[in-house]
């Protein structure tokens, strides 16, 4: 045992007189006699330091977080169907339209946003046009590639970031390698029935350079193309179909966009196929209707059939924004702009 600080002083106090010598020792006995009481801390338990906990109120709205994305789920997948040009009067009293819309949600106050198509379609995936509709020559002036930076981001971006994918399918797309060459994108650039200002994925540079490969060209001819193959495998989370002009109603009408999108989910997406996925059948913006009201319904196993909506929830005015907005909030991704942000999500509709 080690000697005690007090008595080694002591051992070397031989010449200080015996008083002194007395008083030191009855002290240092004193001092030794306390610090042998003195049991020493044990080892701190890291297992037993207090947690730093969260407040009651961050609890709760950490809980209500948590409660409002799971109660924004409806859907594993999405596959939007864009037709083209037509009002809504003039589509909902289509048969082809009304038996469809028999199995869903048919709003009746949803609205496109501008005139003429293009930039609906960008508003569609990027939650802004980027100021086109205020462009008259944008055809002319061939604007086909938006920079691929944090200013131009699209659905694709947040979906990829989520480990979610997307695809884009455009009937009849000219059937080139990917990276396309530039004649090929040209927002004016038509063959056939093919458009280029139909399929919105191709105006952003990001898209051509690194996901080109997600855009797929559909050969409406063939029973077995692209689409059908990857909808028996299993769609990705976000797929955005494109028809081809006499599909989507552009150079026909209405009926013939009806009879084609009825026979389209029939045949190529059968309802066993659909298990799980929202389909979103809309038009790009109306006839030329001053309040661009437009013919949109939602279809799928999570969504209540026409006869169960509550139709003042189908009254409620939406827009492509909304649609944007809902998708974002199933997959719990962050808005794209204050658009979309602020948009109203499509409620009341679910199972």
């Amino acid at each position: 045992m080690m000697m005690p600080m007090c008595a080694v002083r002591i051992a070397f106090l031989r010449n200080v007189p015996i008083v002194v010598f007395v008083l030191i020792a009855f002290l240092c006995a004193a001092a030794n006699s306390a610090a042998a009481q003195i049991t020493p801390a044990p080892p701190a338990d890291q297992s037993s330091q207090p947690q730093v906990t969260k407040s009651p109120e961050g609890k709760r709205e950490e809980a209500e977080r948590a409660a409002a994305r799971a109660k924004a789920h409806h859907f594993d997948r999405v596959l939007i169907i864009v037709l083209e040009n037509v009002d809504y009067e003039v589509a909902s009293k289509d048969k082809s339209f009304i038996d469809l819309a028999a199995g869903g949600a048919n709003f009746t106050n949803f609205h496109a946003l501008f005139h003429p198509s293009y930039p609906n379609y960008l508003a569609m995936v990027a939650g802004t046009d980027f100021g086109i509709h205020r462009r008259a020559r944008y055809l002319a002036d061939n604007q086909v590639n938006f920079p691929a930076d944090a200013a131009h981001r699209t659905i694709a971006d947040r979906l990829i970031a989520a480990g979610l994918d997307f695809k884009q399918y455009a009937e009849e797309l000219p059937d080139l390698p990917c990276p396309w060459k530039s004649s090929t994108l040209h927002v004016a650039g038509k063959t056939g029935n093919y458009v280029r200002r139909h399929v919105p994925f191709l105006s952003f540079r990001e898209v051509q350079e690194k996901w080109c490969d997600r855009v797929i060209r559909v050969d409406s001819s063939k029973s077995d193309n692209f689409f059908v193959q990857d909808a028996k495998k299993g769609l990705v989370a976000y797929s955005f179909y494109t028809p081809n002009m006499n599909h989507d109603g552009h150079d026909t009408n209405a009926r013939t966009a009806g009879t084609w999108v009825k026979k389209f989910l029939d045949s190529a997406f059968t309802e066993k196929l659909r298990k799980g996925t929202l389909v979103v059948v809309t038009f790009d913006e109306s006839g030329g209707n001053a309040d661009n009201r437009i013919f949109t319904l939602f279809l799928g196993d999570m969504v209540k059939p026409a006869n169960q909506q509550d139709p003042k929830a189908l009254d409620k005015r939406y827009t492509h924004y909304s649609v944007l907005r809902t998708i974002e909030d199933n997959f719990g991704l962050e808005p794209l702009t204050a658009n979309d942000r602020d948009a109203a999500p499509i409620t009341d509709i679910w199972k």
